[in-house]
This record gives structure tokens, C-alpha cells and sequence, in this order.
């Protein structure tokens, strides 16, 4: 999971050793002590699976 600021060069991910709740914190963080929206990218992305 890779969040970012659309707003400013803010970036966590779980490739940077985070757990996808902790980078889910630090996105609620970032947002509430500057007021940038965050958005997210799921990596890898997720499977299709066919029935």
C-alpha cells in the first residue's frame, strides 16, 4: 500500500517496512496536522479472480 499527498511531496508505504495500518495512521496524520488530502495505490495491485 503506497499513500500520498496530493498537495505536498509527503509519501509512506508499506514498502518502506510499515504495516498497511500503520501507513493507513500516518496518512490520518498527515491529513489532520496540515489538512492535505491523501490519497492511495494498492502495490502490488490486486489479483482479478475469475469464477
Amino acid at each position: 500500500m503506497y499513500k500520498y499527498c496530493l498537495e505536498c511531496g509527503w509519501q509512506v508505504s508499506t514498502s518502506d517496512g510499515y504495516s498497511e495500518a500503520e501507513v493507513s495512521k500516518q496518512a490520518i496524520e498527515h491529513f489532520v496536522e496540515t489538512g492535505h488530502a491523501v490519497d492511495s495505490l494498492r502495490l502490488p495491485p490486486p489479483e482479478i479472480l475469475e469464477n
